[in-house]
């Protein structure tokens, strides 16, 4: 392979990108994705409080980050591929059981083990993969595969409704525990922890490394010297997880509440589900765009852009009950900056950390990002008023700008 050129795009990374990609789909369509619509369809068959079901919905997404945390030592000893296909597969059972059981109460402790799984195949597997794979790169990469996380927004959400109404909740719930089992075998036959273990090089770059087998064991002893006392420590864990973690807070705050807010404020379903739909295209440029951000500037400048970019985003869903314009200008914008945000933070952590402490330093810090999502979440059911959340919202997000300014983006992890 000494003549291979250097090539971060060829057909196993692009294949890789989309597996990755297809993981944030399903992570984030059945752990955040269901409050808009599933939630109060489960609500009205059941006869179940939906207030319940979005309380525990947010510390679901909470559960996620926890699952950051205790599975990032699974993903150091047993690798992220056989991680994901392991939590890819539990999670199908647990949807079968999601979608058939008369118990509310065993249905909400469903939903919480459903999403601390997501820290297992989606946050370490994805995540870890696409720092071992795309170490200088990860930035545009992200910015394709991130696509996956915004995609519920029109994959998901608006075609859920529709598959419930036409085959009922066992049987749709039954077929996407079948695609999690396709996903999870896929994984097991095609997927490889490192580019070396699949005859390639970091970056596609036959120049990064001499001996491909040697790195991969080495990968594997590795032993981080940042301990998690060492990264909790680090001010720069708390400035960039705060900050990323406010950000978070505000956009999953709006897009937990979105259609009900358009509802609330007067106008009609199809409206506010056009406006979710097309957010989620927008969703997908902003994922791109941000991702060539990140890789032309850097991705701490991407960040203080893309924090200008939602706190006017924001400072616009006041003006929503004005008039129809200001749901969709802000809407727009808001989907826009929540495709960039799950692509930025892991870049960061991979450009500060590199792809050898990636994985200690992420389930710190994606600890907290994923604690601030599912905060974001259970706000909905704390404000009455949405104007009152989100100036909430806005001052967080300032105060996040704040905090990402002052971090610090200087590499410190093994080359």
């Amino acid at each position: 392979m000494e003549n291979k050129k250097s090539c971060w795009f060829g057909p196993k990374q692009i294949g890789l990108m989309v597996y990755t990609a297809i993981l944030f789909l399903i992570g984030t369509s059945i752990i955040g994705g269901n409050n808009n619509t599933v939630y109060p369809m489960f609500a009205e068959i059941r006869g179940w409080d939906i207030n319940a079901m979005n309380a525990v919905s947010g510390i679901a997404c909470i559960m996620k980050a926890v699952g950051v945390i205790a599975l990032a030592g699974a993903v150091k000893r047993f690798g992220a591929k056989k991680l994901t296909v392991v939590t890819l597969l539990i999670s199908a059972v647990l949807l079968i059981i999601f979608g058939t059981t008369q118990s509310f109460p065993l249905f909400l402790i469903v939903m919480l083990a459903i999403g601390f799984l997501g820290g297992g195949y989606e946050k370490n597997g994805g995540m870890t993969l696409t720092a071992n794979w795309w170490p200088t790169k990860k930035g545009v990469v992200l910015g394709f595969t991130t696509m996956g996380i915004v995609a519920m927004n029109f994959v998901y959400v608006p075609q859920m409704p529709k598959l419930i109404g036409r085959f009922g909740l066992g049987m749709t719930m039954t077929f996407l525990a079948i695609i999690l089992i396709v996903v999870a075998i896929i994984g097991a036959i095609a997927v490889k922890n490192t580019p070396e273990e699949a005859g390639e090089y970091p970056d596609g770059d036959p120049t990064y490394a001499v001996n491909g087998a040697e790195i991969a064991k080495m990968m594997r002893e590795y032993k981080s010297p940042f301990t998690l006392g060492k990264i909790l420590s680090d001010r720069d864990t708390w400035f960039i997880g705060l900050g990323s973690g406010f950000a978070f807070l505000a956009v999953m705050s709006y897009i937990a509440s979105a259609i009900p807010t358009m509802l609330a404020y007067g106008y009609d379903y199809g409206m506010a589900s056009a406006v979710f739909a097309v957010g989620g295209i927008f969703a997908i440029v902003g994922s791109f765009l941000f991702g060539v951000i990140d890789q032309k500037m850097g991705t701490k400048k991407a960040f203080i852009i893309y924090f200008v970019c939602i706190i006017i985003g924001f400072l616009l869903t006041l003006a929503m009950p004005m008039g129809p314009q200001f749901c969709w200008i802000s809407g727009i914008i808001i989907f826009a900056a929540q495709g960039a945000l799950c692509n930025l933070l892991p870049s960061y952590v991979a450009t500060k950390y590199g792809r050898w402490d990636y994985t200690n330093a992420y389930r710190v810090i994606g600890f907290i990002f994923e604690v601030c999502a599912g905060i974001g979440v259970m706000m909905t059911g704390f404000f009455h008023t949405p104007r009152t959340m989100y100036i909430l919202d806005i001052v967080l997000l300032v105060i996040g700008l704040v905090f990402m300014i002052v971090s610090r983006d200087k590499f410190i992890g093994k080359r």
